[in-house]
C-alpha cells in the first residue's frame, strides 16, 4: 500500500503534470480516487456527477485528436507572451500526448433544470479537487484539460457518448510523473483574504 502523506503535505505536494509514465494506475488505486471523487458534496446533495475512466488506447487517441484540433484555433489567438508563458509551464496545443497518459477520466455533470446548472458545475469540480488530492495521496501526477467551449464539449460528448442532459466539467489526466515541475508562485494569503467585509 502506498504511504499516505499528512493532509497539509498533500496540498503542497498537489502539481498539475503534463508527463507521464507509461506504467498502468493501478484498479485498487484508481477506485480509491474515484471513492474521493464520490465522496464530493455537492449543492442539495444533488451528487450530479458522472465519471467516465478512460484506458483504451483507441479512445484516449480520438479525445486527443478532438482536443488538438480545437487547442489549435484557441492557442492562435494567444498573445506571443501568453503562447510562452503556457510553454514554459509544459502548454502546448498539440494534444497527442494524452494518446498514452495510462488513465483519463472524464468528469460530467447532469443538469435537469436551469436553477441548478450552476451549482452543479460547482460541484462537479469540488469531486475533481478531491480526486486531484487523492491522485497525489498515491504518489500519482495529475492535470486537468477544460474543453475551450461548446463546440469542443459537443465533439467530446460524441466521442464518449454523453448523453444530452450531461455537460462535460473537465478531463483528469492520470498516471505517474516523469517529471515534477517547480512549485508555481502563489499570491500571500494578506492579498486574498480580507474579514467581514471586501
Amino acid at each position: 500500500m502506498t504511504q499516505r502523506m499528512d493532509f497539509y503535505e498533500v496540498i503542497l505536494k498537489r502539481r498539475s503534470v503534463r508527463k507521464f509514465k507509461p506504467d498502468d494506475v493501478s484498479r485498487e488505486v484508481l477506485s480509491r480516487i474515484l471513492e474521493a471523487g464520490r465522496w464530493a458534496p455537492s449543492g442539495a446533495n444533488l451528487q450530479p456527477w458522472k465519471f467516465i475512466v478512460i484506458t483504451s488506447a483507441k479512445v484516449k487517441g480520438k479525445i486527443a485528436d478532438v482536443c488538438t484540433q480545437y487547442s489549435r484555433r484557441v492557442w492562435k489567438d494567444f498573445t506571443p507572451e501568453t503562447a510562452r508563458f503556457l510553454g514554459g509551464r509544459g502548454g502546448t496545443w498539440n494534444k497527442s500526448y494524452m494518446k498514452v497518459i495510462p488513465v483519463l477520466v472524464a468528469v460530467c455533470y447532469c443538469v435537469t433544470e436551469e436553477p441548478v446548472a450552476e451549482y452543479a458545475l460547482a460541484s462537479a469540480w469540488v469531486a475533481i479537487e478531491n480526486m486531484l488530492l487523492a491522485a497525489t495521496n498515491e504518489n500519482l501526477a495529475a492535470c486537468i484539460y477544460t474543453h475551450s467551449g461548446r463546440d469542443e464539449e459537443e465533439a467530446l460528448k460524441q466521442v464518449l457518448a454523453i448523453p444530452e442532459a450531461y455537460h462535460l466539467a473537465a478531463i483528469i489526466q492520470l498516471g505517474y510523473p516523469r517529471t515534477i515541475p517547480p512549485t508555481p508562485p502563489r499570491k500571500k494569503l494578506d492579498e486574498i483574504v480580507s474579514y467581514e467585509h471586501f
